[in-house]
């Protein structure tokens, strides 16, 4: 009798959770009839809509996790023949590859004890999918290091960070690279180095009839990395700024080949729109890209022996001082998010082309107070160091793409200081000096007063 209840009590859940189930999909369904013209909607309905649909998006995606979950603790995927990411690719055709990857990473983990807790504040919303996958890499890589208790220790850690709504992306990046450079030691981060330098190389495809080249470069070091994102996040790579129809050139011209492509400016877009097509640089982001390559390449292989044509590429990494000199271990960290092992920056600290931020460049003055207008080459970096990108909330283009702005204007009286900059993309610099927005400024960022 006892069974029997239990059968009848677990099919009425079932029952209960596809009708919930078609209740849901009828729902988005009217959901989705009633934004059809989205056109209709007010400003302020727009940003609120999309809130509310990013805020489904995520509990979907934390419903989906404890679905699989379930399924992958039941061997669904075994019976089917399938590993765990292909059987939710097989069941959720819908999802992108990448988050596929993710939802079965997190149900997989959540099959151990100790990964129980990130796997429930994955299914209760207080920690995003993405935010768990990558905390769940970056625990795959430390695990051999550490004891079940010290493990154990290192995943509430994480579970925490991640957690926290005040830690961005980068914040987090920051966290795992740390704790990763914490628990392995220099040996074991230079084999993995090694590992890593044995399988880089450069492949060349055809694309099409022939008549186009493709080349696929495996990069062999995060050093490599970086110094070839460092070109491809240049000023080069930027949108071209607007020019006079008189003057030529373009884009196109500029990296030597090809059809002019028609001007940008990002700032004339910024200044309330009335942009048009000639002002607009319609280059894509990865033709940009490929030219700010090119002109690097055509510029080193241009000149002649012991004549270069321009300055390598830099690489800013900031790293402390005791990491550098090997007392401690610890990570350096780029403008553009990425991380070098402590090992990494002390071999490329002797080049020029990488230029570690540890206690200043050369000891030179950062505040010059009214004596220069312009923001100098030292500032510049200082404020890369500092503000890592445009630091309008919510921006996300790169120092290597700022204005160092006045916060306090100089005809204001404001001091050429790092207390008085800001870095700003020039969308939200325009938009900055037409609503005469300001800002705290201190050691640790700036923060917009917007309200």
């Amino acid at each position: 009798m006892r069974g029997s209840w239990g059968s009848e009590a677990t099919g009425g859940q079932a029952d209960g959770a596809v009708a919930v189930m078609g209740g849901l999909g009828d729902a988005v369904e009217r959901s989705a009839s009633a934004l059809a013209s989205p056109a209709l909607l007010q400003e302020r309905e727009l940003g609120e809509v999309l809130g509310a649909l990013d805020r489904v998006a995520a509990r979907t995606h934390a419903l989906l996790v404890a679905v699989a979950r379930e399924g992958l603790g039941r061997g669904l995927h075994q019976e089917a023949g399938f590993s765990d990411v292909d059987w939710v690719r097989l069941v959720c055709p819908g999802l992108a590859s990448r988050t596929a990857v993710e939802i079965a990473l997190v149900a997989r983990a959540a099959q151990q004890r100790v990964h129980a807790p990130l796997a429930d504040a994955v299914q209760d919303g207080s920690v995003p999918v993405h935010r768990a996958a990558q905390v769940l890499r970056a625990l795959m890589r430390i695990r051999p290091a550490l004891g079940e208790a010290e493990y154990a220790d290192a995943t509430d850690l994480l579970t925490t960070a991640a957690g926290r709504a005040e830690f961005d992306e980068k914040d987090l990046a920051r966290i795992t690279s740390k704790l990763v450079a914490t628990c392995l030691s220099e040996k074991e981060q230079i084999a993995r180095a090694q590992a890593k330098h044995e399988l880089r190389e450069v492949h060349e495809s055809s694309l099409a009839d022939g008549s186009l080249r493709r080349f696929v470069v495996t990069v062999g070091s995060d050093a490599d990395y970086e110094a070839i994102k460092a070109v491809l996040m240049s000023p080069l790579a930027a949108p071209a700024p607007a020019k006079d129809p008189g003057q030529g050139g373009g884009p196109g011209a500029a990296q030597g080949g090809g059809t002019v492509a028609p001007q940008l400016g990002i700032a004339g877009m910024a200044e309330g729109g009335g942009a048009t097509v000639a002002e607009l640089d319609l280059r894509t982001a990865g033709q940009r890209r490929y030219d700010a390559l090119m002109t690097v390449l055509r510029r080193g292989v241009a000149g002649t022996r012991g004549q270069p044509t321009t300055p390598k590429a830099q690489v800013m990494v900031t790293i402390g001082l005791a990491e550098l000199r090997g007392s401690l271990a610890g990570v350096g960290h780029t403008v553009h998010a990425g991380t070098l092992s402590a090992g990494e920056v002390r071999q490329l600290a002797c080049e020029a082309d990488i230029i570690p931020a540890v206690l200043g460049e050369k000891g030179q003055i950062l505040d010059l107070g009214r004596a220069k207008r312009l923001v100098t080459p030292g500032q510049r970096r200082a404020l890369a160091h500092r503000d890592g990108g445009c630091t309008f909330p919510g921006c996300h283009v790169p120092a290597t793409w700022c204005d160092a702005h006045h916060v306090v204007h100089w005809a204001q009286g404001g001091r050429s200081d790092l207390s008085n900059y800001a870095l700003l993309c020039p969308r939200h610099h325009t938009w900055v000096h037409q609503h005469d927005t300001t800002a705290d400024v201190d050691a640790t960022g700036v923060r917009w007063r917007l309200r």
